[in-house]
């Protein structure tokens, strides 16, 4: 068997209702979920979401994020627009 490193890198754009991330929605999210305080901790933890297959925030999905509920209801919207993909060793 042989065993390669591959570095797999995506560039996604993420899209906000910043009128959803109120006040109390930012107060509830930190209680039960992550210690976030802005737009850009949340477009982050998406982003991250998305590269890996967890969730699909693409338009037509509308799927169910945990804490934050149906995609399309907080105007959520990811889309990977570059993937790099670099060979970086083979392990023995």
């Amino acid at each position: 068997m042989k065993t390669f490193r591959i570095s797999v890198a995506q560039t996604i754009d993420v899209t906000l209702d910043e009128s959803k991330f109120d006040d109390a929605f930012m107060s509830e999210f930190r209680r039960g979920f992550f210690p976030f305080h802005d737009l850009q901790e949340h477009a982050e933890h998406i982003a991250q979401l998305h590269a890996r297959g967890v969730i699909e925030a693409d338009s037509v999905s509308g799927d169910f994020i945990e804490g934050y509920g149906p995609s399309k209801d907080m105007g959520i919207k990811a889309v990977v627009r570059a993937t790099d993909i670099e060979f970086e060793a083979e392990v023995a």
